[in-house]
């Protein structure tokens, strides 16, 4: 890898710290607003909120499906509710269907790593099925799962991997090592931007400190609405990541074999 860890790490973190705005709410509840996007450029908002028995319940307070809501997706199909499922579970994150949000329950103590895969989830569930209305019957995620199957890669679908900051990371598939090639882990990306290329590049660079020094990241990014920026694909390979444009899977599929 390019880069030196520490720098980046400490880069990444003073920038996150710098952006993290709190305040104080009624009832001891705490509104935090962090510095990722939503599927319209918004910073995402969590709630942490007191429990009587000591422990903390952090909540979107339901704006994640009240966003795609509003941008006109339904889940009116079998297949969009399990992606979702999935999708949520694999966060180790709760769905409370009184108020449709997003929540997890933790101590003081896991606070910071709770937190950070509630995040996490927010950004992916509205990256997995923010569509428009043109492409309304594609899901990103199962599309690119399919293609892993047509093509006979043999994967480990959902990681979670624990990097050198103690942070933890959800990946989408992990191609095992062989003799041939070196562990490849996948992260699928439905909507980039310069802020999921500096989390990607953040993530993996953490993660990366605690695998075998030859695994790589395949990032799969959809190309289907807009062209990805060139200086964030850039920057990304200055970080050992390999980028697959989606429009251009087909000739990257060596990249997935063996």
């Amino acid at each position: 890898m390019n880069a030196d860890y520490n720098m980046f790490a400490d880069n990444y973190l003073n920038w996150l710290k710098d952006n993290i705005e709190s305040q104080s709410l009624e009832g001891g509840v705490i509104k935090v607003t962090l510095p990722y996007l939503d599927k319209d450029n918004d910073e995402i908002e969590l709630y942490i909120v007191p429990e009587k028995d000591g422990r903390y319940r952090i909540t979107d307070d339901g704006a994640t499906l009240s966003n795609l809501e509003l941008s006109g997706f339904e889940f009116n199909s079998t297949r969009r509710k399990d992606i979702f499922n999935h999708v949520v579970n694999s966060f180790g994150v709760e769905y409370d269907e009184t108020n449709d949000s997003l929540q997890v329950y933790c101590s003081i103590e896991e606070m910071p790593v709770k937190k950070h895969m509630l995040a996490q989830c927010m950004v992916k569930v509205s990256d997995m099925f923010y569509l428009t209305r043109a492409n309304v019957q594609n899901v990103f995620l199962d599309d690119v799962k399919a293609f892993l199957d047509v093509n006979s890669v043999r994967y480990i679908a959902d990681l979670i991997l624990t990097g050198k900051s103690k942070l933890v990371t959800h990946y989408d598939f992990a191609i095992p090592k062989s003799s041939e090639r070196p562990e490849r882990i996948i992260q699928v990306i439905n909507s980039f931007d310069s802020v999921i290329a500096k989390t990607t590049m953040f993530s993996w660079t953490d993660t990366h400190e605690m695998r075998s020094p030859d695994a790589q990241l395949l990032a799969i990014i959809n190309d289907t609405n807009k062209r990805p920026s060139g200086a964030a694909i850039t920057a990304l390979k200055e970080y050992g990541i390999i980028p697959i444009i989606w429009s251009e899977k087909e000739s990257h599929k060596s990249d997935f074999i063996a």
